[in-house]
C-alpha cells in the first residue's frame, strides 16, 4: 500500500514538472518573440547607419548593418530589457594592409547623442585618414562608458580635458597615436575607476608631472607607456597610491639614467615589469628584492653590469627572466633564486656579457621551456643533468667557450624544438640518442671540434627543417639513412667538414632543400644527379667538392628559384649553353674549373650581379650583356680576345663596383664604358694587349677608385696628373707599360695614401672578391686574396720609361707601405726625407741614373723588409742602422761602383768617408799653397828690386855672404881634423 501511495505521489509530481517547464517555456518563448520582434531603438539605428555611410569598408566587414534589427548587426550588441545599443566593436583586423583598412571619419556629437547608454566603444586598427569633424571632446558625454579602444586608428588632433568626465571608465586604450600631442594630464586623475591605461607612442614630453597624476589613480592594474616621448627627469614618491598596480610598461623610453634611481622600485605589487630598452645603466638594484610577486621581468637591450644581487633570492613567483644585449660580466645563473626552479618557465639572457660556468643543478629546472645562453663568455661543459630538463623546447648556447662533448643524456629531452651549441669548442662525437629527439626542427652543431660519425639515427628527425653540422671534424659517409625521414628538411648546412655523401644516381631524396652548403665536402666524382630533384632551391654552395665531371645541361633548368650558384674549385668540365635563363640568380661562381668554349651569347639574368668565371678556358669575346648592371664581373685567367663591347644603355654600369679581366688575351683601348662606372672600387685590366693611353677621364669618371692596375700591357704617354683627385685610390699598379714623362708630383695627393687612417678605414669594409691577385711586392711575386690588397696601399710604376727625379712631395704619402720605381730612366738625388715614409715595407729603385748620397734617413724605416737600389750613380757611405743592417744583402746596392762600407766588401778611405768634408779640406788646402806661393814669390821680389835699384846695399850683401862661407868652411874643417885624431889614421 505504501509502495503504491509512493507510485502515485511520483507521478504526481512528474506531470506537475511537466506542466510548469510547457507553461515556462510558452512563456519564455513569447519573450524572446516580443524581444525579436522589437527592433533597436529608432534614433540609435539610424546613428549607426550614418556611421556606416561615413566609411569606405573594402572587405565588408560592415555587410551585416542592414534592416532596421540594429542588435543583430556584426559588432553591436543591446540590452536585453531596453534595448539600447550598450556595446559596439569594430575592430579592425590587425594583419590588414593600409589599402584594406576601413576608412572615414570618427563618430560626431551628433551620433553619440543618439547613444547614451554605450558601455564598450572599440574603433581600433580602423583608419580615421587623420582628420577628425570636430576635436574628442565629445566622447566625454559617454557617462556609462567603461571601455574605450582608439589604438592605431590613425588619429590626429588633441586629447580633451573631457575625457575626464568618464568616471566609470575602467579600460583606456589609446595606443599608437604617434601624432598626438599632450601638453599636461590634469584630465586623467578624474578616471577614478581607471583600472587598465594604455597611452604607448604618445608625445607626453610636456607632461612633466606624468608620475604623480598616474600615482593619482588607486585602482589601476595595468599601465602601458611604451614608446612614448616622456621627460626623462627620474622621480621619487613619497607615497605610492598605485597599491593595485601588477603590470607595468616602460619599455623603449630613453630615461638614460641609473635603473636604481626610479620611482616604480617601490610599488611592490608589480608582478609583470617591462624595461626594455631605456638606455638604463648600472647594476641591478637591491631594490628588485622587494618586488616578491614579479613574475615577470624585462631589462634587455640596456647597459645593466656590476655584480647580480643576491636579493634575487627573494622573487619566489619568477616566471620570464629577459637580461639580453646588457653588460653584466658577472654569473648570472648561479644567482637565480631556488625558490623559483620549478616556476621559470624562461630565461633569456643571450649576449648579456655573462661569465661562469652552467650549474650542475641547472637539471632542476624542471618547469623552463625556453633557455637562450647565446653570445657570453660561458666556459666549461654542458652539465649531464641538462637532460631532466624534459619539459624545454628552446635551447641555445651557441657562441660561447663551452668545452667537453654532448651529454648523452640530451636525447631524453623529447620536447625540445630547438637546439643551438654551435660556435663553442665541444668535442667527441654527436650523441647517438639525437636521433630520439622527435620533435626536433632546429639543430646546429658548427663550428666546433665534433669529430667521428655522424649518427644514421638523425634521419629520424621528421619535424627537422634545419640541420647545421659544418665546420668540424667529421669525417664519415652521409648515406641514404642519415636522411631517409627528413621529408620537412630545408636548410642543410655540411660544409667544412670533409663528409662524403654517397647517395647513388638513382636516389631521390624525400626532402625539397632551400638552401644546401656543401663546401670542402666529398661529392665527387661525378656530378650529384639527386640535385636535379631540388626545384626548389634558393641557394646552393657545391664549391671545392672534389666534382670532376662534365657539366650538366639540366643544370640550368632545375633551379628557376636559384638566387646563389656556386660550383667554384671543382673540375668541371664541358660548355655552357649558348642560352641562358638565370630568372632569380643573383650571384653565380664557376670560377676554378675546366670549363671551356665561348661565354652564352645571351644571358637573361635580370637580378644577377656578381658573375665569376675566372680560373677557367673560355675563349671568344666580352659578350654586350658586362654592361647590364652587375656589381662584381671576374673573367681573368681565360683565353678571352678581342676588345670590349659596345655598351648601348651605358648607365647601367654605374652599380659596377668590382672587374677583373687580367690575364686574357684583349686588345683595344681602355674601356670606354667605365665612364659610367661611378661606382667602381676595384679594376685590374693587367696581363692583356691594351694599347693607347691611360685616359684624362679615370678620376672623373670612376671617383670611387680604391685599385687601380693596368700592369703588362702596351698603355703609352703621360700618367694623368688629375689621379690625385681620386680620394679613395691606395692601390695604383701601371708596371711594364710604355708610360713616359715626370711622375706627377700631384701623386702626392693621394689621400688615401697620404693618411694612414684612410686605410685603416678600409679595412672594415668588405672584400673587394674571393678570387686572388698576383701582388708584386718585397721583390717577388706573391698570390695574396682582394682582402690583403684592401689593406696594401701601393704604387709601382716599375718598367716604363719615366724620366727626371723622384717628386719630393711623394714623401708626404705616410701610408704608402710599397714603392717600386725600378727600371726607368729617373735621375737626380733620391729624397733625402725618404725616411718619412714610415709605413713603408718594400723600395725598389734599382735600375735607373740615381746619383748622389743615399739618404741617412732611410735607416729610420723601421718596417722596411725589402731594398733593392741596385744598378744605379750612387756613391758615398752605405748609411747605418738597425733596420739596414737586419738586410745584410749586398747585391740590393750592386751596380753602383761609387758605393762603399757594409754590406759591400769595398771600405772607405777617410778622404772618401764624407766626401763633402773631403772637398771642404781640400778645397782649404789648395787655398793655403796658392797664398804661400805668392807670399814667396812677393817676397823674393821686394828683396830682387831693392838690390837691383841700391848699389850699397848690394855690396854689402854680397860681403856679408862671402864672410859667412868663410866661417862655415873654417869650422868644417876644424871638425874634420878633430875627428882624425879622435879615430887614429883613420880616414872619413
Amino acid at each position: 500500500m505504501i509502495a503504491r501511495l509512493l507510485h502515485l505521489q511520483g507521478a504526481a509530481a512528474a506531470v506537475f514538472v511537466l506542466i510548469l517547464s510547457v507553461t515556462l517555456s510558452s512563456s519564455f518563448s513569447a519573450h524572446a518573440r516580443a524581444v525579436s520582434a522589437r527592433c533597436c531603438v529608432a534614433s540609435e539605428c539610424e546613428a549607426l547607419i550614418s556611421f556606416k555611410k561615413s566609411f569606405v569598408d573594402p572587405n565588408g566587414l560592415l555587410s551585416s548593418w542592414r534592416g532596421e534589427d540594429c542588435c543583430g548587426w556584426k559588432g553591436v550588441r543591446c540590452d536585453n530589457q531596453t534595448g539600447h545599443v550598450i556595446k559596439l566593436d569594430l575592430r579592425g583586423p590587425e594583419d590588414f594592409t593600409e589599402e584594406f583598412k576601413r576608412r572615414g571619419q570618427i563618430m560626431n556629437s551628433t551620433i553619440i547623442a543618439a547613444l547614451p547608454h554605450l558601455r564598450y566603444l572599440d574603433l581600433s586598427f580602423n583608419d580615421f585618414n587623420y582628420s577628425i569633424n570636430e576635436p574628442l571632446s565629445f566622447l566625454g558625454a559617454l557617462n556609462n562608458l567603461r571601455y574605450l579602444n582608439l589604438s592605431s586608428a590613425d588619429y590626429s588632433g588633441s586629447i580633451p580635458w573631457q575625457l575626464g568626465n568618464l568616471s566609470r571608465l575602467q579600460h583606456l586604450d589609446l595606443s599608437s597615436f604617434p601624432d598626438v600631442y599632450v601638453s599636461d594630464l590634469t584630465w586623467l586623475p578624474h578616471l577614478s575607476s581607471l583600472r587598465s591605461l594604455v597611452m604607448s607612442s604618445w608625445n607626453l614630453s610636456s607632461a612633466s608631472d606624468w608620475v604623480s597624476k598616474v600615482n593619482m589613480l588607486p585602482n589601476l592594474k595595468t599601465l602601458d607607456l611604451s614608446c612614448c616621448l616622456l621627460n626623462s627627469k627620474i622621480f621619487q614618491l613619497s607615497h605610492s597610491n598605485l597599491t593595485h598596480l601588477e603590470i607595468l610598461d616602460l619599455s623603449y623610453i630613453p630615461f638614460n639614467s641609473f635603473l636604481q634611481h626610479s620611482w616604480f622600485w617601490d610599488v611592490t605589487t608589480i608582478k609583470k615589469l617591462y624595461l626594455s630598452s631605456c638606455g638604463w645603466s648600472g647594476p641591478i638594484p637591491a631594490a628588485l628584492a622587494n618586488m616578491s610577486s614579479l613574475e615577470v621581468l624585462y631589462i634587455d637591450q640596456n647597459s645593466i653590469s656590476g655584480i647580480v644581487p643576491t636579493a634575487l633570492k627573494n622573487l619566489c613567483s619568477l616566471q620570464l627572466l629577459n637580461l639580453e644585449y646588457n653588460s653584466i660580466n658577472a654569473d648570472m645563473i648561479g644567482r637565480l633564486p631556488q625558490c623559483s626552479w620549478s616556476k621559470l618557465r624562461e630565461l633569456h639572457l643571450n649576449a648579456a656579457n655573462l661569465t661562469g660556468q652552467l650549474p650542475a643543478w641547472i637539471g632542476n629546472l624542471t618547469s623552463l621551456s625556453y633557455l637562450d645562453l647565446s653570445s657570453n663568455m660561458l666556459v666549461g661543459s654542458i652539465p649531464s643533468g641538462i637532460g631532466n630538463m624534459r619539459s624545454l623546447s628552446y635551447l641555445a648556447l651557441s657562441r660561447n667557450m663551452l668545452v667537453g662533448s654532448i651529454p648523452s643524456g640530451i636525447g631524453n629531452m623529447r620536447s625540445l624544438g630547438y637546439l643551438d651549441l654551435s660556435s663553442n669548442m665541444l668535442s667527441g662525437s654527436i650523441p647517438s640518442g639525437i636521433g630520439k629527439m622527435r620533435s626536433l626542427s632546429y639543430l646546429a652543431l658548427s663550428r666546433n671540434m665534433l669529430h667521428g660519425n655522424v649518427p644514421s639515427g638523425i634521419g629520424a628527425l621528421s619535424n627537422l627543417t634545419d640541420l647545421t653540422l659544418g665546420n668540424n671534424n667529421f669525417s664519415s659517409v652521409l648515406s641514404k639513412e642519415h636522411f631517409a625521414s627528413l621529408v620537412n628538411l630545408e636548410y642543410l648546412d655540411i660544409e667544412n667538414t670533409s663528409l662524403k655523401l654517397d647517395f647513388g644516381e638513382d636516389w631521390v631524396p624525400p626532402f625539397r632543400l632551400i638552401s644546401a652548403y656543401f663546401l670542402s665536402c666529398d661529392l665527387g666524382p661525378q656530378f650529384p644527379a639527386w640535385l636535379r630533384w631540388q626545384m626548389g632551391i634558393q641557394e646552393l654552395d657545391i664549391s671545392n667538392t672534389k666534382i670532376n665531371d662534365v657539366l650538366p645541361h639540366w643544370f640550368w633548368v632545375a633551379f628557376p628559384n636559384a638566387s646563389i650558384l656556386n660550383l667554384s674549385r671543382n673540375k668541371l668540365s664541358g660548355t655552357l649553353p649558348p642560352k641562358l635563363e638565370l630568372p632569380l640568380v643573383q650571384s653565380m661562381d664557376l670560377s676554378g674549373n675546366s670549363l671551356s668554349g665561348k661565354l652564352p651569347a645571351n644571358l637573361t639574368a635580370p637580378h644577377l650581379g656578381s658573375l665569376d668565371l675566372y680560373n677557367n678556358h673560355f675563349t671568344g669575346t666580352i659578350p654586350p650583356y658586362v654592361c647590364n648592371g652587375f656589381w662584381e664581373i671576374n673573367l681573368s685567367n681565360n683565353q678571352l680576345t678581342g676588345g670590349f663591347p659596345h655598351c648601348q644603355n651605358n648607365k647601367s654600369s654605374s652599380s659596377l663596383s668590382m672587374l677583373d679581366l687580367r690575364n686574357n688575351n684583349l686588345s683595344g683601348e681602355f674601356p670606354h664604358f667605365l665612364q659610367y662606372a661611378a661606382n667602381l672600387n676595384f679594376l685590374d685590366l693587367s696581363y692583356n694587349r691594351l694599347s693607347g693611353s691611360v685616359p684624362i677621364w679615370v678620376a672623373e669618371k670612376m671617383p670611387s677608385l680604391e685599385v687601380l692596375i693596368l700592369r703588362s700591357n702596351m698603355f703609352h704617354g703621360h700618367l694623368p696628373r688629375q689621379l690625385s683627385r681620386i680620394v679613395g685610390l691606395h692601390y695604383l699598379d701601371v708596371a711594364h707599360n710604355n708610360i713616359s714623362g715626370i711622375i706627377p708630383s700631384s701623386l702626392a695627393r693621394l689621400r688615401a695614401m697620404a693618411d694612414p687612417r684612410e686605410t685603416d678605414m678600409m679595412y672594415s669594409f668588405d672584400n673587394y672578391s674571393s678570387d686572388s691577385i698576383s701582388t708584386f711586392i718585397k721583390d717577388r711575386e706573391l698570390n695574396y686574396t682582394h682582402e690583403f690588397t684592401k689593406r696594401t696601399v701601393l704604387i709601382d710604376l716599375s718598367s716604363n720609361g719615366f724620366i727626371g727625379q723622384i717628386p719630393k712631395k711623394l714623401t708626404l704619402l705616410k701610408g704608402l707601405r710599397s714603392l717600386n720605381l725600378s727600371n726607368n730612366q729617373l735621375s737626380g738625388p733620391i729624397p733625402y726625407d725618404i725616411g718619412s715614409l714610415k709605413e713603408l715595407e718594400s723600395l725598389d729603385l734599382s735600375y735607373n741614373y740615381f746619383s748622389g748620397n743615399i739618404p741617412s734617413s732611410l735607416s729610420d724605416l723601421t718596417f722596411l723588409s725589402c731594398l733593392n737600389l741596385s744598378y744605379n750613380n750612387l756613391s758615398g757611405t752605405i748609411p747605418s742602422g738597425q733596420q739596414l743592417q737586419t738586410l745584410n744583402d749586398q747585391y740590393m746596392y750592386i751596380g753602383n761602383p761609387g758605393l762603399c762600407g757594409p754590406p759591400l766588401l769595398k771600405n772607405c778611405s777617410m778622404n772618401v768617408t764624407n766626401p763633402t768634408v773631403s772637398q771642404h779640406h781640400e778645397g782649404g788646402r789648395s787655398s793655403f799653397y796658392i797664398s804661400m806661393s805668392m807670399g814667396f814669390i812677393m817676397g823674393l821680389w821686394i828683396v830682387f828690386c831693392t838690390m837691383l835699384f841700391m848699389k850699397t846695399w848690394r855690396i854689402a850683401y854680397f860681403q856679408l855672404l862671402d864672410q859667412l862661407y868663410d866661417k862655415l868652411y873654417v869650422q868644417l874643417a876644424i871638425n874634420k881634423a878633430a875627428i882624425l885624431r879622435k879615430f887614429g889614421s883613420k880616414e872619413i
